[in-house]
């Protein structure tokens, strides 16, 4: 199920694509001599490098050009890009040393030199020709080729080395070289073959390819990494060093010969990057807890009064917001800049659930047809390019998650994937709309397939290209597999019995995970992969009866419970990464002896929930963090079955008492449990849209209170 968009599209004044093709069609190759300017104005001709400041923070400008009302820096960032160092480093990197060229052709000069240190850490070097105060060329490693030069001329060359804060070196010592007489030779050499790794880092990549042939000689090659020229080898083999860990990148190779002929470019190589060294940075070391959050007046408020009853120091470790499909593409946007801003001013992760291909409709039918629409899926990319770059603007150098497309792979497998034996890598898909797009470039990025598995590994290398400091890990359904009892793989053990249920769990949740492995869910190195519960609280889902919840498909006791942590578990160990739990509800079951805080509930009690819209019964908060209820007649049998011989599970008289399994959750692979309404009449955990007063949760502050009071003991995961 998926949250429904509560938020009107705000206009946004000149279209941003509109405004970047603008921008590039009319700018002019100002000169000026590059300065700190101080605060931007319009009207002023900026050039390349110069910095400016506004709005409290720093600038440099990455395009010359002549500045007008409304473009302002944070509003036009193909002409400034904000600097990271913040102000409080003003120490330049040491000055290049070593400035040499170890070859050249008659229109280009490649230049190495001696890498700068610096106090916190070289960002870049800049190349520039005689007096010109202007780039001729940039690089992030201490080595750049200069082209679009003059035959049998000679040239000098200088060199500075700039850091995250803006600041730059003094240039390096002078280097003058000549290039070579313009040469007969026009017939550039073959294309490098079979791009491959020999050894992959945290921090580097080692590559290696099959040589190219010339006509006359290969004299070296040109190594790009997403584009970028960043290595200049002469032997078919280079180690690109400096990267971030757990990130993606693009890798091509061209080669060169004398003459400056360069070949057409390699097959792109797509390679991520080992996660660096202890536990994983997306996540902390200990199980995490995270909650929708549509940002608004009323979440506002809602933090302003539970944030002072948090232990010290502690909060929610995630926030999740739903980015759905079709007409609510055009929202994605400004729900990219709620979140990302809002998350970061309570002190939380944000983590997008993309929920496009369905174009936000629950149909199987619409699902296959996006998936072959190339219209449809070019405007799917260019939003992931655009909540990537956005929210990144936003977090800077902090983690962005995904939940990718819920229900999507489950309505395929279940609907459609028999008929193409149940393989993804044979059933059709418009990756080529990833292309079409612009968002990916023939010939720079892999090319993926016109198959499901293509576009999965499409969408992940997007998501990777355009965030770079994104985990992501797709959403498997429990009820996309064959297998099933008619109520629900969850229910197997009351079906067929405890062991037989387990078994038939088992398969249920490999046949899943074997689908959506082949559908190259683990493209790029996701980082984890994540099932649901139910979007809509167990006593309010269809069918279900508060009164005799043994009927009811997903009002869960405790068997239930852990017959869902044992489908968790297998996936873990099939996929061999870690699940988060999302979309879980946020009700609790009537008759709690929990004692609330009298800030919440000045009883010290917990109303009982009445069973209406928005405020509905669910079990999933008492089994996760224990809880103790007084029950009778059916809801008493039922809330106090334990198949499974759960030392957890106790009953005294009316009493039955559950004991926290958040223990046996991080036992089970999960990393975290994201928690909170999936549709418009669920209980919720926490304001949102729709919902009087509107600062006020629907469950009494059952969930926040228990949230609170596991943080001042958080369980470590193993």
């Amino acid at each position: 199920m998926r949250m429904s968009s509560h938020f009107p599209k705000a206009s946004q004044g000149i279209g941003r694509l509109f405004l970047v093709a603008t921008l590039f069609s009319i700018l002019a190759p100002w000169l000026a001599e590059a300065a700190d300017r101080g605060a931007w104005a319009p009207n002023v001709t900026y050039a390349v490098s110069d910095i400016v400041s506004y709005g409290g923070k720093g600038y440099d400008c990455r395009q010359a050009h002549t500045s007008l009302v409304g473009w302002e820096p944070p509003n036009v960032p193909a002409l400034w890009l904000e600097r990271t160092g913040g102000t409080s480093d003003t120490q330049a990197p040491t000055t290049p040393t070593g400035l040499g060229s170890p070859s050249k052709t008659a229109t280009s000069v490649t230049l190495s030199w001696t890498a700068s240190t610096d106090n916190v850490g070289v960002t870049g070097y800049e190349v520039f020709v005689g007096s010109a105060t202007t780039a001729a060329a940039t690089s992030t490693s201490p080595g750049a080729t200069v082209s679009g030069l003059s035959a049998n001329t000679t040239y000098t060359f200088t060199v500075k080395a700039r850091d995250a804060a803006g600041n730059r070196s003094v240039a390096s010592s002078a280097f003058s070289v000549t290039t070579n007489p313009q040469s007969t030779d026009t017939q550039a050499p073959s294309a490098p073959t079979s791009l491959r790794t020999t050894a992959i880092t945290s921090t580097s990549v080692a590559l290696a390819w099959t040589a190219s042939t010339d006509n006359v000689a290969v004299t070296g090659y040109l190594v790009f990494r997403n584009g970028t020229q960043v290595g200049t080898p002469t032997s078919t083999s280079y180690t690109d060093s400096g990267l971030s860990a757990s990130t993606q990148y693009a890798y091509t190779v061209k080669a060169r010969d004398a003459a400056g002929n360069v070949s057409a470019a390699s097959s792109a190589l797509s390679v991520t990057t080992s996660p660096s060294s202890g536990t994983a940075d997306w996540h902390p070391t200990t199980l995490a807890l995270g909650t929708v959050f549509e940002p608004f007046t009323g979440t506002d408020g809602f933090f302003s009064k539970v944030n002072p009853l948090f232990p010290a120091g502690k909060h929610l470790d995630y926030g999740y917001l739903y980015l759905n499909g079709g007409s609510q593409v055009s929202e994605w946007h400004d729900r990219t800049v709620r979140l990302s801003q809002k998350s970061l001013a309570q002190g939380m992760t944000p983590i997008f659930v993309v929920y496009g291909i369905g174009g936000n409709t629950d149909s199987p039918a619409a699902v296959w047809a996006n998936l072959q629409s190339t219209s449809f899926l070019s405007t799917y990319f260019q939003g992931l390019k655009d909540v990537g770059q956005t929210a990144t603007g936003i977090v800077g150098s902090g983690r962005i998650g995904y939940i990718v497309e819920p229900d999507t792979l489950g309505y395929l497998q279940q609907q459609y994937a028999a008929q193409y034996g149940n393989d993804p890598s044979l059933m059709p898909a418009a990756t080529s709309a990833a292309y079409d797009s612009g968002v990916l470039v023939r010939g720079v990025d892999p090319a993926f397939p016109n198959t499901l598995t293509g576009l999965v590994q499409a969408i992940n290398y997007t998501l990777r290209k355009y965030t770079p400091r994104a985990f992501l890990g797709w959403q498997l359904n429990l009820w996309a597999a064959p297998g099933a009892p008619g109520n629900g793989i969850m229910h197997s053990t009351e079906v067929y019995g405890l062991e037989a249920g387990k078994t038939r769990i088992q398969d249920n949740a490999r046949a899943n995970a074997g689908f959506a492995k082949k559908a190259g869910v683990l493209s790029g190195g996701a980082e984890f992969i994540s099932i649901d519960k139910y979007g809509l609280d167990g006593a309010g889902a269809a069918g279900a009866n508060p009164s005799d919840p043994a009927n009811s498909l997903w009002f869960w006791n405790a068997d239930l419970w852990n017959n869902y942590l044992l489908f968790a578990r297998t996936l873990k160990e099939t996929l061999g990464v870690p699940v988060i739990l999302w979309q879980v509800p946020a009700g609790h079951i009537n008759g709690t002896t929990h004692r609330s805080p009298t800030a919440y509930n000045s009883s010290g009690t917990y109303p009982d929930l009445p069973n209406t819209v928005q405020r509905y019964e669910e079990s999933a908060a008492p089994f996760l963090f224990g809880d103790s209820f007084v029950l009778s007649g059916n809801r008493l049998t039922y809330f106090s079955k334990n198949a499974w011989g759960d030392p957890k599970v106790t009953v005294s008289g009316s009493t039955v008492t559950w004991g926290s399994h958040l223990p046996e959750v991080a036992n089970a692979g999960v990393v975290a449990i994201l928690m909170g309404a999936g549709v418009g009449v669920s209980t919720r955990g926490i304001p949102q849209p729709g919902s009087y007063p509107e600062a006020e949760p629907t469950d009494n502050y059952y969930w926040i209170n228990r949230v609170q009071e596991y943080c001042a003991s958080p369980v470590s995961l193993p």
